[in-house]
């Protein structure tokens, strides 16, 4: 791997990574090998890392154009808009009032409800509870390929449409917030099962936010979709990420669903930066004919 140093964390997926200094900039070389790296494992942790949200933005613009977060300005940082702040209780960004808390609390890939979903996130862990607060990750490459000939076969065709009003961050907003939300996140519809670019293995491409297969209505399409769901997250595809303060985390959201584990004591800070690199446009708007 060449300058890396890697270990395995986890059976389905993760490694951990060490001999890098985020903190400096990263050569070609060192770029070429994360991105080989986490092709071959989905995750990767860089531990007792040091990073400020300008620090953070430099270093991911190395992988690709990252999202500007338009799509969600309540919570980007108004001095670097390619950083959010994911906490969970209401915390104000530089230059801007204070925000929503965000808990990630089903399982999802990262806004499968854009045109333009993300292909990596990548997550800085600031501030931890004493206990808990881990995030789980399930591998969707092995999801897809548990399945049997006879079912692969008959999702392999189908569509499935991504809506953004299903997450609670939507739930929990007021009703002007609402409807700007809508507005700036019009539903999509994208693939159920996925050719990995760069890969090539197919994925499911499944998560809480989808409402239904196209040309199916939302109750004929729910038993197909529960079931992926559910298989999707079972434990023999899961790594469990027990965080650290200082936990540089990047994975690969074209092959993966995860949560965030509500395990922990809510009246103590849990709080993340995250950047995210767009993808290209894969998904459709939904159109009225959709159901």
């Amino acid at each position: 791997m060449g300058t890396l140093e890697i270990r395995k964390l986890g059976f389905a997926l993760g490694a951990e990574v060490s001999g890098v200094d985020l903190t400096q900039p990263l050569d070609d070389e060192v770029v070429a090998d994360i991105r080989r790296a986490y092709n071959d494992h989905i995750l990767l942790c860089f531990p007792g890392q040091k990073l400020e949200p300008r620090a953070m933005a430099a270093i991911c613009r190395r992988f690709g154009e990252l999202d500007d977060n338009r799509h969600s300005p309540e919570l980007r940082y108004a001095d670097e808009p390619d950083v959010i702040l994911i906490a969970n209780k209401p915390v104000a960004r530089v230059g801007r009032e204070a925000a929503v808390a965000v808990r990630a609390d089903l399982w999802h890939t990262d806004f499968s409800h854009h045109e333009r979903p993300t292909t990596v996130t990548f997550l800085f862990a600031q501030a931890l509870p004493a206990v808990g607060g881990d995030t789980m990750f399930a591998n969707t490459y092995l999801a897809y390929e548990t399945l049997t000939q006879a079912f692969r076969e008959l999702i392999d065709p189908l569509h499935a449409v991504h809506d953004y009003s299903l997450g609670k961050l939507y739930a929990n907003s007021s009703p002007e917030q609402r409807a700007r939300s809508k507005a700036l996140n019009p539903p999509v519809v994208h693939p159920l099962v996925r050719m990995h670019p760069e890969t090539r293995r197919k994925t499911l491409y499944v998560s809480s936010k989808v409402r239904n297969i196209v040309g199916m209505t939302v109750e004929e399409s729910r038993p197909i979709l529960d079931f992926l769901n559910a298989h999707a997250a079972s434990p023999e595809f899961v790594y469990r990420h027990r965080w650290s303060v200082g936990d540089f985390v990047l994975w690969d959201n074209r092959c993966s669903l995860h949560v965030a584990v509500q395990d922990y004591d809510k009246t103590q800070m849990r709080s993340m930066l995250r950047c995210s690199l767009l993808g290209p446009k894969t998904g459709k708007l939904e159109k009225e004919d959709h159901r």
